[in-house]
C-alpha cells in the first residue's frame, strides 16, 4: 500500500476587478445617465457626495455636472419659495 500525496496548495487568484463582480449599486454609481437622472430627478444637491464617488465622470465632468445640479436645486426652492408666498397671501386673505 502507497502513501497518498498530499495536494499542492490551491494557487491564490489574483483580485482583479470585474464588471460582472461589482455590485449592483457600484454599476449603478458608474453609469453617468443613472446618476444624471437621480441627481435632477430624486436628490438635487443632495445627491453631490454620491456623483464625487462615481467612477462614471472625469473631473471636470464633475465640476459642470455640480454647477448645474447646484443651480437646478436653487431654481426648484426659489419655486417653492414663490408657491409657500402664494398659498400665505391666499390664506391671510382668505381669513
Amino acid at each position: 500500500m502507497s502513501d497518498p500525496q498530499p495536494e499542492p496548495p490551491a494557487k491564490p487568484q489574483a483580485a482583479t476587478p470585474s464588471t460582472s463582480q461589482e455590485p449592483l449599486w457600484r454599476r449603478a454609481l458608474d453609469n453617468p445617465w443613472v446618476m444624471l437622472g437621480m441627481l435632477f430627478f430624486v436628490t438635487a444637491a443632495l445627491g453631490l457626495p454620491v456623483l464625487w464617488m462615481s467612477r462614471g465622470f472625469s473631473l471636470w465632468g464633475k465640476v459642470v455636472v455640480s454647477v448645474l445640479v447646484v443651480a437646478w436645486t436653487v431654481l426648484i426652492l426659489w419655486l417653492f419659495w414663490l408657491v409657500m408666498v402664494w398659498s400665505y397671501t391666499r390664506i391671510v386673505d382668505a381669513l
